[in-house]
């Protein structure tokens, strides 16, 4: 009688952990726009948060998020020096062009697919190739070979660039503001001070470049292990529940959209990293691909929207999300202002304050910290602050006028400069966390992946669009302001009009003896060349940052078009769960009936 008892108590306590787990998840999984009212109870057994597996899977994601950032910005810091040493000249830019246009590729394809057929394999798998890619690039010794080499790191990169979405599916949704801002901390190093650790490798005859990709292979090897030691969320069955099967999954993959995808994306890129460097901007080459890959785009989106698909590589419902729309487009913006900084503020360094290789590293820097600040601080404020969408306006608002103020951050204000590039790569980071937070927070949770992967995917491409602005800007405006600006300079110092036309040929001769020779040189107009020169280079860096004025603007109007809702989503609910604790029958099923929700 005993036994029965005991028998039926443990059958009704496993019974409503089942039905707690499935009213958690029913709540979670709503549809796009349903709220998620209660704020339910943590259903994961005990010893979970603690677990190895949980903690594990959380250094894996961290490892793995370094990984981009020493795989990719760190070389591309000293592109210039791994292309002197393996003697590829120009040509090495196809090796940072190469890992982009693979990454960028891939990455819509991972998300969506990794949705429905679990994560764990794409991860091991992609982890598995940048460490090949990795090695082989530390061991190059031409530039085929590590053209080579970034496409294999590229391909791994694209599961990397998913670094936020991993971590904060993982954990409940009110920890996902403080869970991104910790891991901003925890790639900090990488993130904010990677230029300065690169070009002092590269500098180190002991090191040389070829540590970074050492060193990149190294965390990723690290990563990988932890992965298959840790790392296990709900696969294809537990996601499917026997509703399909691999092969179905694979008959029904979206390969008319990747095709149209990839393609449009491709051309679009290489018409970008192409104009105004190989090719000029009006050449039929760059043209063409332009117009090819802005249709081949738009035919992507039209496919998308009225073919019968049954798995489409982007489900056009997502968009019937105002708050990821909004997510996105304000996320893209602000991305955009970023790059603004982040391209010019190095130049802007050299050309109007120091030339001095080690200071200008260390100044390069303060973009990243003051963005990986920013995530930090705010991700503790995020959802405690409430009021996400006055947050985002307030932040917009703060980066947009303080980037018209660095428009006025010419040779002689060094400080308001530094002041001015640490308040708004702050802001930036502010926003970047929450519109990260928010694309994943209010899309089904069975599709985010997808969303994900469009939101990094549409930052990286409209960066990309708007670096290529931005340069043109910067290269057509500087040689059209030094002229003047140097005359002005030279006439007010005393030297005569006459010898103007000298004292030009002199500076394209660029030699102290070139100078001296020009009838009137005296320190003085030296000095005023120089000042002359610094002139042209802030006005023309000046435009550059009044241009990007116009897209927090685009980014502020935006954020009216959503809802102020997203509060509400701050609840208990976990996406995935990586591992179950204990082993007994009940949590089995907790864990096989969560992973079918």
């Amino acid at each position: 009688m005993a036994e029965t008892e005991q028998r039926i108590s443990s059958d009704k306590t496993e019974t409503q952990r089942v039905e707690e787990t499935e009213a958690a998840q029913t709540r979670g999984q709503g549809s796009a726009e349903t709220d998620i009212d209660a704020d339910e109870g943590d259903v994961r057994p005990p010893g979970y948060w603690t677990s190895f597996r949980f903690i594990g899977s959380v250094l894996a994601i961290v490892l793995l998020a370094n990984n981009l950032f020493i795989g990719y910005s760190m070389p591309a810091s000293i592109l210039s020096v791994i292309g002197t040493d393996l003697g590829a000249g120009t040509s090495i830019s196809l090796a940072s062009l190469t890992l982009t246009l693979i990454k960028g590729v891939c990455l819509l394809l991972v998300g969506s697919i990794s949705d429905v057929v679990g994560r764990r394999y794409f991860l091991l798998g992609g982890q598995l190739v940048n460490f090949v890619g990795a090695v082989v690039a530390a061991r190059a010794t031409n530039v085929r070979t590590l053209i080579g080499a970034s496409a294999l790191v590229g391909l791994g990169q694209a599961t990397q660039l998913l670094y936020p979405m991993l971590l904060q599916e993982i954990v409940p949704n009110k920890y996902r503001g403080v869970s991104q801002g910790l891991l901003s901390l925890a790639i900090f190093p990488t993130i904010a001070l990677g230029p300065a650790f690169a070009r002092f490798m590269a500098a180190n005859p002991a090191l040389g470049w070829r540590a970074l990709y050492w060193l990149d292979a190294i965390t990723v090897g690290l990563s990988f292990v932890l992965f298959a030691l840790c790392y296990f969320p709900p696969g294809f069955r537990e996601l499917q529940g026997g509703r399909t099967t691999r092969r179905s999954i694979l008959k029904h993959i979206d390969y008319g959209g990747f095709l149209l995808y990839a393609g449009g994306l491709v051309c679009l890129l290489l018409a970008l990293a192409w104009g105004g460097s190989t090719y000029p901007w009006r050449s039929a080459t760059v043209v063409a691909l332009l117009v090819v890959g802005v249709v081949t785009l738009v035919l992507f989106a039209l496919y998308e929207i009225y073919m019968p698909l049954h798995t489409p590589l982007l489900p056009m419902e997502l968009f019937k999300i105002k708050n990821f729309v909004v997510a996105v487009v304000v996320g893209s913006c602000g991305q955009m202002s970023w790059y603004a900084l982040n391209l010019l503020w190095p130049y802007h360094i050299q050309n109007l304050y120091t030339t001095d290789n080690s200071k200008v590293g260390w100044m390069s820097c303060i973009t990243g910290i003051a963005l990986a600040t920013g995530e930090l601080t705010m991700g503790f404020f995020c959802r405690k602050g409430g009021r996400i969408r006055l947050q985002m306006i307030v932040c917009v608002a703060l980066y947009t006028a303080f980037s018209g103020i660095m428009a006025v951050a010419n040779q002689h204000r060094e400080s308001l400069a530094v002041g001015m590039i640490t308040t708004i790569g702050f802001c930036v980071g502010w926003i970047e966390l929450i519109t990260i937070v928010v694309a994943a927070l209010v899309v089904p949770p069975d599709q985010i992946g997808t969303g994900s992967a469009f939101f990094a995917s549409t930052r990286a491409t409209t960066s990309t669009i708007v670096t290529s602005i931005y340069v043109a800007i910067y290269n057509n405006r500087y040689p059209a302001l030094m002229k003047p600006d140097i005359t002005k300079a030279v006439e007010a110092a005393g030297l005569p009009a006459s010898s103007l036309t000298r004292l030009f040929d002199a500076i394209a001769n660029g030699t102290a003896a070139a100078l001296q020779a020009v009838p009137g040189f005296t320190p003085a107009v030296n000095d005023a060349v120089i000042d002359g020169r610094k002139s042209a280079y802030a006005t023309a860096l000046a435009d550059v940052y009044l241009t990007s004025i116009a897209f927090g603007m685009i980014a502020l109007l935006t954020i009216f078009y959503g809802r102020d809702d997203i509060e509400s989503k701050f609840t208990n609910f976990v996406n995935k769960t990586v591992a179950h604790v204990g082993g007994d029958k009940a949590e089995d099923l907790e864990r096989e009936k969560v992973a079918q929700l």
